[in-house]
């Protein structure tokens, strides 16, 4: 029931405006990651977020104003290395600039500080 709620939600919001391709790094098929998104500032006043791979859907936003974001909960189950993720937004009502979708790699359920999205960059 929630994701024919959802896939109306998005039908009614409106086309979707962008996908883009996000390359998510995992260090252990034993972690489980999300995905922040973060709403653009103008241009859009409501937009979600739905998040996939080759295998299907693996979370969805919840509804985000101007400026707001939210932590895409992904789970365990990626293996160490890189996965080609797609991040497609739906209810922008007009051309929301070049790159339209702010995303970065969480790890959830550490014990300590989440200092880890750092050794990433250092590729």
């Amino acid at each position: 029931m929630k994701a024919l709620a959802f896939g109306l939600g998005l039908a009614l919001a409106g086309p979707a405006q962008a996908e883009e391709t996000y390359l998510l790094t995992s260090i252990s098929e034993t972690r489980s990651y999300g995905v922040m998104v973060v709403a653009p500032t103008d241009g859009c006043r409501a937009v979600r977020y739905l998040i996939r791979d080759a295998r299907g859907v693996l979370g969805r936003s919840p509804t985000l104003g101007p400026g707001e974001m939210a932590v895409v909960r992904l789970g365990r189950g990626f293996a160490a290395g890189e996965h080609v993720l797609r991040i497609a937004s739906s209810g922008c009502a007009g051309s929301v600039g070049a790159r339209s979708v702010w995303a970065r790699r969480v790890v959830l359920a550490k014990s300590s500080p989440d200092h880890g999205w750092r050794a990433g960059l250092a590729d």
